[in-house]
């Protein structure tokens, strides 16, 4: 394999800087990350209560909702499909280009954060999906999301019927689509019922780019997941508001088994029972210890810790060329045969279908 197509070691990480902005961010770029917009949805489509709603709010710091209306903007057009077409050439769809942006800061090494006291308690679990593995000694490391591949990762966050549901990582791969995990996705996709947000750089409560987003569709691979189709949790929200022109996206590379069991990796998450989903983590120099291809999708097992909250995470390297991530974060593969555990990893999703399904949703 040539020296440009393998991801930097940890040492050769040592050796990078941080490097500052080239130009400042275009002004219209700027406006459309200073959007305070408020969105107000629901059933009741009457154009008659939002125009109320709207001169209560602009006269005073409070008003009351009516039933069946929702503070965001709700979904309207959410899909589970079944396969993803392949690309015209094989060697067409092994990877999709990452896009740093000049006016953002490139952060080899991102600013570590405390982990609070009453952080360290058991989060949220509304409807765990999906289990996890914890290797100890815990490995996470709490940061602060500033700069760029940072603020591509952010919050997912799960309405269903405007009730908030789930909570998860995800990460930009586009102009206005993300990757995350397709067990987080709503259990009914039809228009109005379901709403996702997500938040870049989420960190305490907000968004440190100072920017979220509501999603318009999401396309999700399965709808249940098992240990036979795991290397398929996968799902692809696109944007309402194209975050991507601002903050750039990671490129998306299909993993190649002469990287096995080089520490080259990093998994960034928002776990609930370590920060209540309020602060991202970071673990690097993880091994993929094995990896599972089954057509054009792969299980990639590793034991990078994860609870709750990582799921939808990247696992990622910086490349010489740019920023990659090669699978999406899904959750453990535990298998024993009689008294001896066969299995005890955790496992993304990925392979040569994710880089053809976000090339589907957004082609570059």
């Amino acid at each position: 394999m040539k020296e440009f197509e393998n991801p930097l070691t940890p040492d050769q990480l040592l050796t990078y800087e941080n490097m500052r902005a080239s130009e400042s961010m275009p002004t219209d770029l700027q406006e459309s990350m200073s959007d305070r917009r408020i969105h107000i949805s629901g059933t009741n489509r009457n154009a008659q209560v939002i125009d109320v709603l709207a001169e209560e709010l602009a006269s005073t710091s409070s008003f009351l909702l009516p039933a069946g209306m929702f503070i965001g903007r709700l979904g309207q057009d959410g899909q589970t499909q079944l396969s993803v077409p392949q690309a015209a050439e094989p060697n067409d769809s092994v990877v999709r280009q990452p896009f740093k942006p000049a006016w953002q800061d490139q952060i080899y090494h991102p600013k570590l954060a405390p982990l609070s006291p009453d952080m360290a308690v058991k989060g949220r679990e509304a409807e765990r999906i999906r289990t996890h593995r914890l290797y100890e000694p815990e490995n996470r490391t709490v940061f602060r999301p500033e700069g760029y591949p940072w603020t591509c990762i952010g919050r997912i966050e799960v309405f269903e019927n405007g009730v908030l549901k789930r909570l998860g990582t995800g990460t930009l791969v586009g102009h206005r689509i993300v990757a995350t995990s397709a067990h987080l996705m709503p259990r009914d996709g039809s228009p109005g019922r379901w709403g996702i947000r997500f938040v870049p750089g989420y960190f305490d409560g907000i968004s440190t780019v100072g920017k979220a987003s509501w999603t318009e569709s999401y396309r999700a691979l399965v709808s249940t997941v098992t240990d036979a189709n795991q290397d398929r949790d996968i799902a692809i929200i696109k944007l309402y508001d194209p975050l991507g022109d601002a903050l750039g996206w990671m490129g998306i590379k299909q993993y190649n088994d002469d990287w096995e069991d080089r520490g080259m990796w990093t998994l960034v998450g928002y776990p609930g029972s370590l920060t209540r989903g309020e602060r991202p983590t970071l673990q690097s120099g993880i091994s993929v210890i094995d990896d599972d291809p089954s057509g054009d999708f792969t299980e990639i097992e590793h034991r990078g810790d994860a609870t709750d909250g990582n799921s939808g995470g990247p696992l990622f390297a910086s490349f010489p060329n740019g920023t990659y991530m090669i699978g999406v974060h899904s959750g453990d593969e535990y298998r024993t045969v009689g008294p001896i555990v066969a299995e005890n990893n955790n496992v993304a999703s990925g392979g040569r279908g994710l880089v053809n399904f976000a090339n589907q949703m957004e082609p570059l």
